[in-house]
């Protein structure tokens, strides 16, 4: 199961670079303090994941059988949080 959160966990590493791209490019046609917040937001939200997806893959062995199930919920539920907000934003 912490493969399949590896997995996810992932895909929000991808739309968090992307997300990243966005709001980027927004800050640079206007400069704006909310989308400097979103930046940064996005920026640490993607550290987050990234240590998530080392801990996934390298430490899997040590996480206890139900926690492995509520790690997956929480990393689901990012994704179709931050595939909506991509979504969004693509728009």
């Amino acid at each position: 199961m912490a493969q399949v959160a590896a997995f996810f966990s992932a895909v929000n590493v991808l739309l968090l670079i992307g997300l990243i791209w966005i709001y980027a490019s927004s800050f640079r046609k206007v400069q704006a303090q909310f989308t400097a917040g979103l930046l940064f937001f996005a920026a640490l939200f993607l550290l987050q994941n990234v240590i998530s997806l080392y801990s996934f893959l390298a430490m899997f062995m040590y996480y206890a059988p139900g926690v492995t199930g509520i790690m997956l919920a929480i990393t689901i539920a990012q994704t179709a949080g931050l595939a909506f907000i991509l979504w969004t934003g693509l728009r």
